[in-house]
C-alpha cells in the first residue's frame, strides 16, 4: 500500500486537532453582558415574532375580506398573547440554563 503524503497527514493532524477544539464548551469563555444579551434578544424575538406575523396575517385578511382594520386587530391581540406565552416559556427555559451553571 502506498504511504499518505506528507501534507496530506499534515492536513489531517490540523483537521483533528481543530475538531477537538471546536468540541470544547464554549460558554466558559462568555462574558456576563455576552450572556444577557443574548437573553434580552431572544426575549425581544420571542414576543416580536407573533405580534408581527398576527400583523401582517390581520392585514392580508383585511384586504382580501374589506373588513379595514378587524381582523388585524385581533390577530394583533392574539400575537400579543402568544408572545407573552412565549416569553414566559423562554423565561422559564433560561431560569433552567442559569440554574445549571
Amino acid at each position: 500500500m502506498n504511504k499518505l503524503p506528507s501534507d496530506i497527514r499534515n492536513m489531517d493532524i490540523r483537521i483533528r486537532k481543530m475538531q477537538n477544539k471546536s468540541a470544547a464548551p464554549r460558554h466558559h469563555n462568555r462574558s456576563r453582558l455576552r450572556i444577557f444579551m443574548e437573553y434580552a434578544f431572544r426575549m425581544a424575538a420571542e414576543f416580536a415574532a407573533p405580534v408581527v406575523v398576527g400583523l401582517c396575517i390581520g392585514y392580508v385578511l383585511d384586504k382580501l375580506l374589506g373588513t379595514k382594520p378587524m381582523i388585524m386587530l385581533i390577530l394583533a391581540i392574539f400575537g400579543v398573547a402568544a408572545g407573552t406565552l412565549n416569553m414566559y416559556r423562554a423565561a422559564q427555559q433560561i431560569d433552567k440554563d442559569m440554574d445549571k451553571e
